[in-house]
């Protein structure tokens, strides 16, 4: 019996409100146009910077339906060198297009992916 209560009093203190952390978020990162010249890049990029930030996101599985979806539309050249890319964010019934610049695709996909679970959050706030 004694066995029982410890093992109990041990997932409750697991379980304390200071000692919780916040599940990952399953995340989805899809291409609208995967032939146009820059986005399946950046879809690549994407994906694996959010899959190496294990305590904030994972990726969404074949067929399973993520949280968070992240869709590149477009990938265009700016005339001062720089590239801009075209995308929006869904998360349940709030969705969010975004507009972001860039010049290096690896850093700034690194960028967006520290950025993107405070946007979600965010997100997920205004639709209560």
């Amino acid at each position: 019996m004694s066995l029982a209560l410890l093992a109990l009093a041990t997932l409750v203190v697991a379980q304390a409100p200071g000692a919780a952390k916040a599940a990952p978020m399953t995340v989805q990162v899809e291409a609208s146009a995967k032939e146009a010249p820059g986005v399946a890049e950046w879809t690549s990029e994407l994906r694996t910077a959010l899959g190496a930030r294990k305590d904030e996101f994972r990726l969404a599985k074949p067929g399973e339906r993520a949280e968070l979806v992240v869709r590149i539309d477009s990938v265009s050249s700016q005339p001062d060198g720089t590239s801009s890319l075209n995308g929006a964010l869904a998360l349940g019934e709030v969705k969010r297009s975004f507009r972001y610049s860039f010049s290096n695709v690896r850093v700034e996909a690194e960028k967006l992916a520290r950025n993107l679970r405070k946007l979600a959050d965010q997100m997920q706030a205004a639709g209560k």
